[in-house]
């Protein structure tokens, strides 16, 4: 039958491709082999691999002393062969059956293939494996540097949070007495009163401002800055967001000097909440350490009242 035909067949494959069988069955493998496609996809198959044998390992060039001793030993079988002949009938009549005869070289062929495909198979893993380890290790501190970078960045990043945060609230505080000063600067321009001489007098470089502090008596939106100049006794005011006094009350103004409280003038509030005052001083502003807006009676003027709306420090 066919299928046992090629089972016969394909056991001599691996001998037919390596020439180590006898004329009368590399004929019969051979005629098959021309006419059976499985067969002979096998045969090819067995001598790709036989070709490739060569490659597995590198050449070496034997050393002088064994290209002499290997020319001794081919003179020396040249001479025995009749009993070297003899000696391999005996020894192939003595080895097992499995191995004797045409099998033999077959299967130390097959035999030295696996063990020369293990040894490159076990070679190429190691390299393969020492390769990969070596990746890992620089794999890892990779890893550790980009670890140690995102660290850093997070920290940076931190840092400029913080700082941005602070650079904003010094801005929206700027902006805020920006908008103050302008609100006050609008304000003089609008009360019609010595406009000239008043902006000149805020906008010199030498004038300081400083804002007056409001106690529990003081509207809520209520605010009062004063305008003075080292060395001199002009001192200009400006309120806003302030009711207008009761009747038979008005808002005085005070300079205290030690224990001692002057009073400068009195300061009327329009009906917008808006109060200009300009008044020049018994003495210089440097002369004095308080500065007082009170609530007083009409007729009273020696001492400032307990109303007190305004008061700062100078």
């Amino acid at each position: 039958m066919t299928s046992s035909t090629c089972d016969d067949i394909i056991e001599l494959i691996p001998a037919f491709v390596l020439g180590a069988l006898d004329a009368h069955d590399a004929t019969r493998a051979a005629a098959h082999i021309a006419t059976c496609p499985r067969c002979r996809a096998e045969a090819e198959s067995f001598r790709d691999t036989v070709e490739l044998l060569p490659y597995a390992a590198g050449a070496i060039d034997p050393p002088p002393r064994v290209k002499r001793q290997l020319l001794v030993r081919i003179a020396a079988a040249n001479e025995n062969t009749s009993s070297s002949a003899t000696s391999k009938r005996q020894s192939m009549t003595s080895l097992p059956p499995f191995i004797s005869g045409r099998w033999f070289a077959p299967v130390a062929v097959l035999m030295l293939v696996l063990l020369v495909g293990l040894s490159v198979a076990t070679f190429e893993a190691r390299g393969r494996a020492d390769q990969l380890a070596a990746e890992l290790v620089a794999s890892r501190q990779v890893l550790r540097e980009m670890e140690a970078q995102i660290v850093e960045v997070r920290q940076t990043a931190q840092t400029i949070q913080v700082q941005l945060s602070a650079s904003q609230r010094e801005l929206n505080e700027t902006r805020t007495q920006l908008a103050a000063s302008q609100r006050e600067l609008q304000q003089i321009q609008a009360s019609g009163s010595n406009d000239g001489q008043l902006v000149s007098f805020i906008a010199a470089p030498q004038t300081v401002s400083q804002l007056l502090g409001t106690t529990e008596r003081a509207p809520e939106e209520a605010s009062a800055r004063i305008f003075m100049q080292p060395g001199h006794n002009r001192l200009v005011l400006l309120i806003y967001g302030l009711k207008s006094a009761e009747p038979g009350k008005v808002y005085r103004l005070w300079l205290a000097k030690g224990n001692q409280a002057i009073a400068i003038g009195t300061v009327t509030v329009g009906s917008d909440g808006v109060a200009e005052f300009v008044v020049d001083a018994p003495e210089p502003m440097d002369a004095y350490d308080q500065v007082m807006i009170t609530l007083d009676q009409v007729d009273t003027a020696a001492q400032p009242s307990e109303e007190v709306i305004f008061e700062a420090n100078l």
